[in-house]
C-alpha cells in the first residue's frame, strides 16, 4: 500500500479563531467624563476627590452633557454629588479622551511590533521546515530526541580512552 499519495488537509476547529486584525475599539461616547451614563467615572472622580469611595459616597453627577438629566433626573439631586461643575467635567472629559488616545496608540504599536516579530520569525525559520509533511516532522522529532538522549559524556570518555583499566 502506498500512503504517500494521501491528501493533506487542515483541521477544522470547532471554535473558529478570532481574527487578529479586528478593528481597534475606540468608544463612540459623546462624553468621556461619564461615558454617556450621567455619572462621572470612578477613576476620574478620584482625580478630584482622592478619598472617593464608589460604594460609600454619593455618585458625582456629570455636568458636561445632558445624560445625567435624562437618566437620573427623576431620582432626586439629594442622592448625587452635584459639586462637579461644567469646567471640572470638561477637564475630566479631556483627560479621559487623552487616555483613550494613548490606549489606542499603544494597541497600534503592539500590533506593529507583533507583525514585525512575526515577519522576522518567518524569515528566520529553517529553509524547508514549512514544507515538511507530518511524517517528515515525526522523523525530525525522533532524530532530535535521539540526539538529546545520547550520552555525550560517556562517548567522549570512551573516545579519549579514559575510564578503562589500562
Amino acid at each position: 500500500m502506498n500512503f504517500d499519495d494521501l491528501p493533506q488537509l487542515e483541521p477544522l476547529p470547532l471554535i473558529p479563531e478570532q481574527e487578529e486584525d479586528k478593528e481597534l475599539f475606540y468608544p463612540s461616547w459623546q462624553c468621556f467624563c461619564c461615558q454617556d451614563s450621567g455619572i462621572v467615572q470612578q477613576h476620574l472622580a478620584r482625580l478630584i476627590m482622592p478619598k472617593y469611595s464608589w460604594n460609600n459616597d454619593k455618585w458625582p453627577a456629570c455636568q458636561n452633557c445632558d445624560a445625567f438629566n435624562q437618566r437620573w433626573g427623576d431620582a432626586g439631586l439629594q442622592n448625587f454629588d452635584t459639586r462637579f461643575n461644567l469646567k471640572i467635567c470638561q477637564k475630566l472629559d479631556l483627560i479621559s479622551r487623552d487616555d483613550w488616545q494613548q490606549t489606542v496608540q499603544r494597541q497600534i504599536d503592539i500590533r506593529a511590533i507583533a507583525s514585525a516579530s512575526e515577519t522576522i520569525a518567518k524569515k528566520m525559520t529553517m529553509p524547508g521546515s514549512s514544507d515538511r509533511t507530518a511524517n517528515d516532522e515525526r522523523e525530525v522529532q525522533q532524530r532530535k530526541q535521539e540526539a538529546e538522549a545520547y550520552d555525550w559524556a560517556a562517548a567522549t570518555t570512551a573516545y579519549l580512552g579514559g575510564g578503562e583499566d589500562e
